[in-house]
């Protein structure tokens, strides 16, 4: 037997001893990226963030991302993946008619509309406190490491977590019983880190399932790689694309392109990045720290703050007032873990499926039981290449590839990976009498039988229906708030978040009454190691 099917014929017997509902419950949520546009003309907004959705600064479901301009959904932690679209679609009914009244709409693509250069991106505001200050400046050493323009690229962030429950069985099951509390944070830490692993091994799968970014708009790139060619005016596109956004056309970060981060160990993780934020970068230094008593970013070293690393998945810990992430985990350990390889889904007015999120259970417990071996760096550099690989060519499900060990048809490759998801999917189906955990990885195999399925076909069909990228996107964001428009929004929704957004504001003037440090200071504390 398989160390898989060993793990889930393990944790049935589990759940046959205690409570099923228990003993295999998930905790997610879901962060959205959309840019809002004008409505007329497609351009991105140059409008501040609307007054009425409250502080960007301190509110906790609705705040921006690099831009002012692009918006940022962050739901509570639920135990049910309804209750995460119940959230999201009551903030994008908000949202949507909040924007109509500016004539504006959310940009439905991960890519983005067509953008005039650099400065026609407007970097998020978030007041005059020292953190607000904090927000802006590294975003403006974003704007002189890497450019605006790169930074609209728009995502979904999927947050995921188990349950004391579950633990318990994962303890037992792997031998360490009567753990102190600290050996358990440790076992724990050491598992997520496992799963985290397994997800580099395999999360080319979910750039080919769900990417829905084969096309860009010409203002994205400065010229026409040969890699890409023209669909319709202005539009270029990977022939067999999946995922532009996931691609070396993407998020580029040449400078971190050496940098070995090490998911082996929670220690030797945080002691990479750390290095990383204390490693002088001579192309950074050129830009300078503060010219003329303006900051135009946080440091000159290769990471400004840690968020700066980027990375498709991330180990999480809440943190405290003014602690940095890594402290968080060293002193606590690994809470969850974030999925940030996901496009937006253009075709769901919340940016995606339902059945996307179920699987995403599925495919993230098969990383936690699959096994727990360590990476290397050849290893690491080999799966980032393939990621790219497979998101610039995924389309052609009859190319071979290299998973390690040869070339391997990508459809055959990535049909045995979907049947060892339907024994998890299984599973989980026949302990919570759910079928859509079966249904979501089912939905995935037909789109290996047709090409045509995939998100990034569909995406490629639409764009030449619509003379376009940015005509297509357009329209669809005109179709997507037109029918939000037609939803009813209920007198509670919009009482909550009116005092929701009225406290926020509230929080933000007392931050900024609060503040008794010149920025200088403040920042030197901040960027000192803790």
């Amino acid at each position: 037997m398989t160390t898989l099917t060993n793990a889930l014929q393990a944790l049935a017997d589990f759940c046959q001893q205690s409570d099923s509902s228990t003993a295999i419950t998930f905790h997610r949520g879901v962060e959205r990226e959309a840019l809002r546009v004008d409505r007329s003309s497609g351009r991105i907004s140059h409008k501040p963030h609307p007054k009425s959705l409250g502080s960007a600064l301190t509110h906790s479901a609705i705040t921006t991302d690099y831009s002012e301009a692009l918006m940022e959904f962050i739901t509570q932690v639920h135990p049910s993946v309804e209750g995460v679209t119940q959230e999201l679609e009551d903030i994008h009914n908000l949202v949507n008619h909040e924007l109509e009244q500016l004539n504006e709409s959310l940009w439905p693509a991960s890519m983005p509309c067509f953008l005039d250069g650099n400065e026609d991106v407007p970097i998020a505001y978030y007041g005059e406190s020292n953190t607000g200050k904090l927000k802006r400046v590294y975003r403006e050493g974003l704007s002189n490491r890497y450019g605006r323009i790169m930074q609209c690229i728009a995502g979904m962030h999927y947050n995921f977590s188990f349950d004391e429950s579950f633990w318990s069985f994962l303890e037992n099951y792997k031998g360490h019983t009567n753990l102190s509390e600290a050996d358990k944070q440790k076992f724990q830490s050491d598992s997520y880190f496992a799963l985290i692993r397994n997800f580099r091994r395999h999360s080319w799968l979910l750039s080919l399932l769900f990417g829905a970014s084969p096309a860009i708009d010409e203002s994205f790139l400065k010229e026409k790689p040969d890699a890409l060619s023209t669909l319709q005016e202005r539009t270029w596109f990977g022939p067999k694309a999946t995922s532009l956004r996931m691609s070396d056309l993407g998020y580029q970060n040449k400078a971190q392109a050496d940098l070995y981060v090490c998911y082996n160990e929670v220690d030797t993780y945080i002691s990479t990045i750390k290095k990383a934020l204390q490693t002088p970068y001579q192309k950074y230094q050129d830009i300078g720290l503060k010219v003329d008593g303006q900051y135009r970013q946080l440091n000159t070293n290769l990471l400004q703050i840690e968020n700066e690393y980027y990375s498709d998945i991330r180990p999480k810990r809440v943190t405290q007032p003014g602690e940095h992430p890594s402290a968080a985990l060293q002193s606590r350990g690994v809470e969850y873990i974030e999925v940030r390889i996901m496009d937006l889904d253009p075709s769901s007015p919340i940016g995606m499926q339902t059945a996307t999120l179920y699987f995403l259970d599925v495919f993230l417990l098969y990383c936690m039981l699959r096994g727990d071996e360590h990476l290397d760096a050849h290893e690491c550099n080999k799966l980032r290449e393939l990621q790219q690989q497979i998101a610039s060519h995924g389309r052609d499900l009859d190319m071979a590839f290299d998973f390690g060990h040869g070339g391997v048809k990508l459809r055959d490759k990535a049909n045995t990976v979907i049947e060892a998801l339907l024994q998890v999917a299984q599973f989980l189906t026949s302990q919570t009498g759910n079928t859509a955990y079966l249904d979501a990885v089912q939905q995935q195999a037909d789109k290996l039988q047709d090409e045509a399925k995939l998100p990034s076909a569909q995406m490629l069909s639409l764009c030449e229906n619509h003379q376009g990228y940015q005509n297509a996107m357009l329209e669809l964001s005109k179709q997507q708030q037109a029918d939000w428009l037609t939803r009813p929004l209920s007198a509670e929704i919009k009482q909550a978040f009116a005092t929701k957004a009225d406290a926020s504001i509230e929080e933000q003037q007392a931050i900024e009454a609060a503040d008794s440090l010149d920025f200088d200071d403040f920042l030197k504390g901040y960027l000192t190691p803790q």
